[in-house]
């Protein structure tokens, strides 16, 4: 009898077993499909997710697809560990070693060399934290809480990065970015070469920090803290400066790097805008070394640049924000004036480029749905998405209806797609700006729109048939 039951017992298993390995084949086809995809997206030089091994591909489509989205990274460490009455047990986990392989920072001809040494010591200091140890360590922290009473746009939240990247080389802190509002960011861009995503345990475990931790909304006072009050093992942090925070950026610069000498003539002369040439020459790098399009946001833009014929490089890009600082009063934007500024908009970024294609992107879907007919009526190659609902701000909690994470995608799509124009014309707001931040070349832009009554530079074009003139 216990003889029966026991190759009963066997025989299940190995049907079980069977049913597995059929489950393994058939789907290895779709899994090479969305490693595919990834492999793909901007292969002129953008880092991607690679694997030789079909193993190593299902952790990676599993790790991109599942538990990056739901929540951040866990914890991609050598040794993954966590509490089980009161102890910690270790378990193998080399997530770290098929998620990042590629260190493309390490060939930057923009970043600086401080910064790629960080980097080195970042990828190898988050590999052996856990937490059982992460008491050790000392941190500072990017966020957008719940608690915040503004977080800004994309723009505002990311063109401080820089500095925030100064400050922890500075002081030996590990990075990381914490975004509750409107969701993780890890919906939209995920870790590609520095694992900045907060572990699972980490808002736990920190609450008992208390006295030892700090919120500081300005670069100047981190500077003092990371200098003087060394002792604050967590420093959360988010800056909203026009310019990023560069002038703070260039003086930890110079403290980081023995051949460069801070300029205080310069600094005199650009106040608050002193760095800002720094932070053009290395935000490109930097970004794609921190942050890869989500699986989602990848796989949208791909489709778009395909399906409009856009090339990385060959494109220009004109961006309007018809409704800067009034997202919640968009009755006061007439019909005229989004028809006039629009066109204006395309022209600026027509002159800059003459002869390529003009990406288009605004958050009104009027001016999306007058561009298409211009390009229509003057037989011109406008490239224009059309969206039903118009581009979401990311602090804009009145203007999030659904709840869904994916009315948020096309601020990412957008801002991609422009980062990879040759040229850039963009209006008012921190938009545009930190898509040509972002560019190959930031140094082929215009402005087309000003809010600044004395600004006499910003470009101004019309329409005569299908020759444009200067006004």
């Amino acid at each position: 009898m216990v003889a029966s039951s026991f190759l009963v017992s066997v025989l299940a298993c190995l049907i079980s077993f069977g049913v597995f390995l059929h489950y393994v084949n058939t789907s290895n086809t779709a899994l090479e499909e969305d490693m595919t995809t990834l492999r793909e997206f901007f292969e002129d030089g953008l880092p991607v997710v690679t694997s030789s091994s079909s193993s190593h591909q299902h952790q990676q489509i599993e790790l991109l697809t599942k538990d990056l989205i739901v929540s951040p990274i866990v914890n991609t460490n050598s040794t993954s560990n966590s509490h089980s009455n009161g102890k910690c047990i270790t378990s193998n986990n080399n997530t770290d070693e098929t998620f990042r392989t590629s260190t493309n920072y390490k060939n930057s001809t923009t970043l600086p060399q401080w910064m790629k040494e960080y980097f080195d010591w970042h990828r190898k200091t988050m590999r052996g934290m856990n937490v059982c140890n992460f008491r050790r360590h000392k941190f500072i922290i990017l966020r957008c809480s719940n608690a915040d009473k503004k977080c800004g746009g994309l723009a505002d939240r990311l063109k401080t990065l820089p500095f925030i990247i100064a400050a922890a080389a500075y002081s030996n802190r590990i990075f990381l970015i914490r975004w509750e509002r409107p969701t993780k960011l890890e919906e939209f861009l995920i870790p590609n070469e520095i694992n900045w995503s907060m572990p699972y345990w980490f808002y736990e475990e920190t609450n008992s920090f208390h006295s030892d931790s700090a919120f500081i909304p300005a670069a100047k006072k981190i500077i003092e803290v990371i200098k003087i009050q060394k002792r604050t093992i967590v420093i959360e942090t988010l800056i909203q400066d026009f310019y990023g925070g560069s002038r703070y950026y260039e003086k930890l610069d110079c403290e980081l790097d023995d051949n460069k000498e801070f300029d205080h003539e310069e600094e005199k002369k650009l106040n608050d805008k002193h760095g800002w040439s720094s932070y053009e020459l290395i935000f490109r790098d930097l970004f794609n070394t921190l942050f890869l399009p989500s699986p989602p946001v990848a796989k949208i833009i791909k489709e778009k640049m395909k399906s409009s014929n856009l090339i990385p490089g060959e494109y220009s890009a004109s961006q309007y924000r018809a409704f800067y600082a009034i997202e919640d009063r968009k009755h006061k934007r007439n019909e005229v004036e989004i028809i006039s500024k629009t066109r204006n908009a395309i022209n600026c970024a027509s002159r800059l480029f003459q002869g390529s294609p003009v990406f288009f992107a605004s958050d009104s879907h009027k001016s999306v749905i007058y561009a298409r007919k211009y390009a229509e009526e003057f037989n011109r190659h406008i490239v224009v998405f059309d969206n039903e609902k118009e581009a979401l701000h990311l602090d804009k909690k009145v203007q999030w209806k659904s709840g869904n994470v994916s009315d948020f995608y096309p601020t990412f799509v957008d801002l991609l797609i422009m980062a990879e124009a040759k040229c850039m014309s963009h209006g008012v707001g921190g938009f545009g700006r930190f898509a040509n931040m972002l560019s190959v070349d930031p140094r082929c832009v215009i402005s087309h729109d000003s809010t600044r009554q004395n600004r006499i530079s910003y470009c101004k074009w019309y329409n005569k048939g299908d020759i444009v003139d200067n006004e």
